[in-house]
């Protein structure tokens, strides 16, 4: 009796090749479950996972303690498919349900830079320049180092820079503007406004100093709210002013923080855009003396009254050499709408000496 060749009586069934063994078919276990069809009779087959889903790998992390092992899976492929089946979409919305790990709190904080915009535009318009200088006392003390190294007072320094500023600015643009504010224990305004720079350097070295008992900062600005009418632009963002007005006090005393209660007007003046209070604070401390701090709280309280971020504070000890306040008032020369935030600003020319991303080579 001839028995029939396995395969034969099972029709195209057995003609179907197995699949070989890969990652996505471990085991030949799809082709047994089409060869013996006890799964396709029993139940659907469920959908299955894309290409890099969390759900089949979590899921089977989540079902089991231990690691799941190929000769298990292999030693009963119809229950324990069957089983994965009814259970996977319990797994599938306990993964969803499954809480994220926490992630760090963004801060809310907002860098100093980002809070600081400039509102106008960045145009090169007339500039009105209002030079306050200090006639106290300490302006006439010898300390400062000349380049022949040689001692000098402050008084002769800054006169020669204000000189040097004024000239530079004229050839720049000839439509600026200058005018000079001298400051004892009041404020009083010496010269007005002018275009011609030998005006103003007539009246600038005839000057002394004098022993000032106290410094009103309101008073200052109530001089200068006399002398100055701010431009009222209907757009702010797009269109240009006529021009900008800027103080530039060089200041030199050690009266520890200022008591400044400004006016309602003062404040508005400080507020406006197109209004610009630069500082040179010359003072007799340094940073490796921890004995008097006085002078921080001075340079401390003119910072506070830039409420924009746009105003230019240095601060410059008489204790060094002159060349500081040269490159201070060097510093100056650039326009108050296109320079950038002081904070910003990067004066290297070599390359070696490259600035960081958030500066801005002047």
């Amino acid at each position: 009796m001839e028995t029939p060749e396995p395969g034969q009586a099972d029709g195209e069934e057995q003609m179907v090749e197995l699949r070989p063994r890969t990652r996505s078919n471990p085991e030949g276990a799809e082709d047994r479950r089409s060869s013996t069809g006890s799964l396709n009779n029993s139940l659907a087959s469920p959908p299955q996972p894309a290409v890099g889903s969390r759900v089949e790998g979590e899921g089977e992390a989540a079902s089991s303690d231990s690691p799941p092992t190929s000769a298990s899976a292999a030693a009963a492929p119809v229950t324990a498919t069957g089983n994965s089946t009814a259970s996977l979409p319990a797994m599938a919305s306990t993964v969803k349900e499954r809480p994220k790990p926490p992630q760090a709190a963004i801060s809310t904080q907002i860098p100093p830079s980002a809070e600081l915009h400039l509102r106008a535009p960045r145009v090169n318009c007339p500039e009105k320049v209002i030079i306050c200088l200090d006639l106290s006392e300490e302006m006439s003390l010898q300390k400062l180092e000349s380049f022949n190294g040689s001692k000098t007072n402050a008084l002769n320094i800054s006169q020669k820079m204000i000189e040097m500023f004024v000239r530079t600015k004229h050839k720049i643009d000839k439509r600026h503007e200058f005018a000079l504010v001298v400051v004892n224990d009041d404020s009083m305004w010496l010269s007005g406004f002018t275009s011609d720079p030998r005006e103003l350097c007539s009246c600038l070295y005839d000057l002394e100093t004098n022993v000032c008992e106290s410094f009103n900062l309101e008073d200052l600005l109530n001089v200068i709210l006399q002398k100055i009418e701010l431009p009222q632009m209907e757009n702010i963002q797009t269109i240009p002013p006529p021009f900008v007005v800027r103080t530039l006090l060089i200041f030199s005393r050690h009266a520890g923080m200022l008591q400044f209660n400004p006016s309602d007007a003062a404040k508005k003046m400080l507020q406006s855009p197109y209004f610009f209070f630069d500082v040179v604070y010359l003072h007799n401390g340094t940073e490796e003396q921890t004995e008097d701090t006085s002078w921080k709280d001075v340079y401390a309280s003119f910072s506070e009254l830039d409420s924009k971020g746009m105003c230019y504070c240095f601060e410059v000890s008489l204790c060094g050499p002159a060349l500081e306040l040269h490159n201070c008032m060097a510093k100056l020369l650039c326009h108050p709408l296109q320079r950038p935030f002081q904070s910003h600003a990067s004066y290297s020319l070599l390359e070696e000496d490259d600035a960081p991303e958030n500066e801005a080579t002047v």
